[in-house]
């Protein structure tokens, strides 16, 4: 046998048994780095999801109070004002009624399988019949957009027009005098909204 094999071998076999433990203690390295990298990327995420959980509670907290949301018996009601959403005596939408109308399909998200009514009202100003047609058409605008961009299912919204019955506020002063700040008050569009049997938690 070949004298330089010979003492080759020794020598590799030295070199290969302190290689060893190092390789492996390497490999050991870069999986615990691995590791830790895979979780601090779960934590970062867990972070995210918590911190965009909190956002949408204060937006839906936020929403409920410029939206009025109370609690009458079995439902849940919201008030927009018809003067926000509409030029006077029309049912077309202002562009800032969008703003608005988010709120609201911002509050229905945590209500996706309740039915959901949109009635909509009108101050004495002008027949009982127009008025009764005007606020039925505002109210199915309303119902429309909250369909094509609120997320809401057409199978659970309806409309309802009221004219101008349930004033929450006189039309006229004790004096017979016109009332301008009262008939606002009562252009207004209500979403009720059936209260489910176990309401989310605020």
């Amino acid at each position: 046998m070949n004298r330089r094999f010979v003492r080759f071998v020794p020598v590799a076999l030295t070199l290969l048994a302190f290689a060893s433990p190092a390789w492996a203690q390497e490999t050991t390295d870069k999986d615990i780095q691995k590791k830790e990298a895979e979780l601090k990327e779960k934590q970062l995420d867990l972070q995210k999801k918590d911190l965009d959980l909190q956002r949408q509670q204060l937006e839906l907290e936020k929403a409920k109070q410029e939206l009025q949301y109370q609690e009458n018996g079995q439902s849940l009601s919201m008030n927009l004002s018809g003067d926000v959403l509409f030029d006077y005596d029309k049912a077309t939408l202002k562009p800032q009624a969008e703003d608005a109308l988010k709120k609201v399909a911002v509050v229905l998200s945590q209500f996706l399988d309740s039915m959901v009514t949109v009635e909509g009202f009108t101050d004495s100003k002008g027949s009982k019949s127009a008025n009764m047609s005007l606020s039925r058409n505002r109210a199915t605008t309303v119902k429309d957009w909250l369909v094509k961009n609120g997320g809401i299912n057409a199978t659970k919204i309806t409309a309802e027009g009221k004219g101008e019955e349930n004033p929450v506020a006189e039309n006229k002063n004790p004096d017979g005098s016109d009332n301008p700040a009262g008939r606002a008050k009562n252009r207004r569009v209500s979403i009720i909204i059936a209260k489910p049997a176990t309401t989310p938690t605020p």
